[in-house]
């Protein structure tokens, strides 16, 4: 089927006329998932891929290349990511995508994939719908669990409940929510599933595709015996959107960069986003895999335009290091 989707992508790929005889990738990302769509991208222009993956470190190298790049791409596995190079000027400016929606993307960078800042809840509370902003009611005192509040994916969350409501708002709401907590925050999005099995907490924050990660893994899917998932705010704006995304390095080799950010985002490259990668894909025209819609069909997604979120940043964490959120 991949196969398939790949062959019908590439008959319809411009024919390319390389200055650039090598792309180089900075990524986030580990190559495997999309290593086959590369080695076609290769084949069918005469550019190169060379991929350099790393999780930790890349934002500063690009920032510190910024005048001179060595890099021509960067894929990004969060937003607060693609932002900080932006904000450096180590981007280089992008043409509006027509496939995909104005809240994901801007001029700097365009998102790859969405995914949703769900609960993990335990199955003692019998919940059907829960909100962000119910995390503070009285009745949850001492029963959720969440990372730090300082990591990015919480952020990017903090920052669109700011951009709902207002900064007296958000620092009345994390000083409450941090009352709330059973723990004090620690781990990763896992970590937290783990503690609502042993029951250290009820609610917990996590991305949705850990879901899929826990599922694949025998040691952890025991600990979804005791959580379900349940996707926030389904009765108004819905639930908080974050995503891996791609930006362009380099002006002098934009032309062939962008034929890449393009096959990228290509309805054909997207559908196989959508079938390996327990994502949602950007393009409307293109639905999430079976396995992922088993747990979101009919999902609302809060369309926040994301640059609201990136400009909101700053004010969130000055409000966690203002109240010493993790403390």
């Amino acid at each position: 089927m991949i196969l398939k989707i790949i062959l019908s992508l590439f008959l319809s790929l411009p024919v390319s006329y390389s200055s650039a005889k090598t792309l180089k990738v900075y990524s986030e990302r580990q190559p495997q998932l999309i290593e086959p769509l590369m080695k076609e991208f290769e084949i069918q222009t005469g550019i190169a891929v060379e991929w350099i993956y790393s999780q930790k470190g890349l934002v500063q190298k690009i920032i510190l290349e910024r005048n001179n790049p060595v890099a021509d791409i960067f894929l990004s596995s969060d937003i607060s990511h693609l932002i900080d190079i932006a904000d450096a000027g180590a981007t280089i400016k992008l043409t509006p995508k027509s496939n995909i929606p104005d809240y994901l993307q801007t001029d700097d960078w365009v998102a790859l994939t969405k995914r949703a800042r769900i609960f993990y809840v335990s199955k003692d509370l019998n919940l059907k719908n829960l909100d962000y902003e119910d995390l503070v009611l009285p009745e949850y005192q001492g029963r959720i669990c969440t990372r730090s509040g300082f990591h990015p994916y919480n952020v990017s969350l903090f920052a669109s409940l700011l951009e709902h409501h207002d900064e007296q708002w958000l620092e009345d709401y994390l000083i409450q929510l941090r009352s709330n907590l059973a723990r004090k925050p620690q781990g990763n999005d896992r970590d937290q599933v783990k503690a609502i099995y042993g029951g250290v907490c009820d609610i917990s924050l996590g991305n949705h595709y850990y879901y899929f990660q826990m599922l694949n893994d025998e040691n952890q899917k025991v600990w979804l015996d005791q959580a379900t998932i349940l996707f926030p705010n389904q009765t108004n704006r819905g639930a908080h959107v974050n995503i891996s995304g791609i930006a362009l390095l380099n002006e002098k080799t934009k032309t062939d960069s962008e034929l890449l950010l393009n096959y990228l985002i290509s309805e054909a490259a997207q559908e196989i986003y959508a079938n390996e990668n327990d994502e949602f894909p950007i393009s409307v025209n293109i639905q999430p895999s079976a396995r992922v819609q088993s747990i979101s069909n009919h999902i609302i997604f809060d369309e926040l335009d994301l640059q609201k979120i990136a400009d909101n940043r700053k004010t969130v964490l000055g409000i966690l290091n203002k109240i010493n959120f993790d403390q």
